[in-house]
């Protein structure tokens, strides 16, 4: 894996620095006064985070606005580089507690996965974990199954890259499923429960995969 860069470093520290002095004083100087002294010092803390974890997530929208993580793979040192390190940060030490943390109901959960990037249509649900939100798109009517996951990213070795996850309409993906980097799913297919889709795969319209690594299921049946 590539050593974060200390310039990454020192532009998301100043980002959560200022949303963070932003909540707390905002929460302190609106919240405080209307608090009676007994429950003053939890709803400031819960305000303060509640708040904080806004901004930095309309923070992080903006910055994926001026300066967004290319798609495919990211050369040493470069501009790119840089923005997928910030990226990572944001998503290492802010975000993957609420995508992981499981605190969250469903629905509250995919409103704040919309809020960090994923496109998802109408009438989808979504019980899995996205990783790469910005790199996912899930169309009408699909279905991602319990603790099934989307993974947009590639890091091996050195090795850095962010390759969108389509998945189309009506679509099926298993509890506990994984979707690899890169990954086509045409409508109406479905991925069995606990299957591996490996990376890059196009799997077309109303084809069922299974397996580990998952594959056609007339395939599968066949050794």
């Amino acid at each position: 894996m590539r050593q974060i860069s200390g310039a990454a470093i020192a532009q998301f520290a100043a980002m959560t620095s200022t949303e963070a002095v932003i909540a707390v004083s905002t929460t302190v100087s609106l919240v405080s006064p209307s608090i009676s002294v007994d429950y003053r010092g939890v709803a400031v803390v819960a305000s303060s985070v509640l708040l904080f974890y806004g901004l930095a997530i309309a923070g992080f929208a903006l910055l994926q606005r001026w300066a967004p993580v290319p798609s495919g793979a990211i050369a040493v040192s470069s501009a790119g580089e840089r923005c997928a390190f910030v990226y990572m940060l944001h998503f290492i030490l802010l975000f993957n507690p609420l995508i992981f943390g499981r605190f969250m109901p469903f629905p509250l959960l995919g409103l704040v996965l919309r809020m960090l990037g994923l496109k998802m249509g109408q009438n989808s649900y979504c019980a899995g974990l996205v990783m790469d939100p910005p790199f996912v798109r899930i169309g009408d009517n699909s279905i991602i199954g319990n603790d099934a996951m989307l993974i947009a990213h590639v890091i091996e070795g050195d090795e850095l890259g962010y390759y969108p996850i389509q998945i189309g309409n009506n679509v099926t993906v298993g509890a506990r499923a994984i979707i690899m980097a890169g990954v086509t799913i045409d409508d109406g297919a479905i991925v069995g429960v606990q299957s591996v889709v490996k990376k890059g795969t196009h799997i077309r319209s109303g084809e069922t995969w299974i397996g580990s690594p998952a594959r056609r299921l007339d395939r599968a049946a066949g050794g």
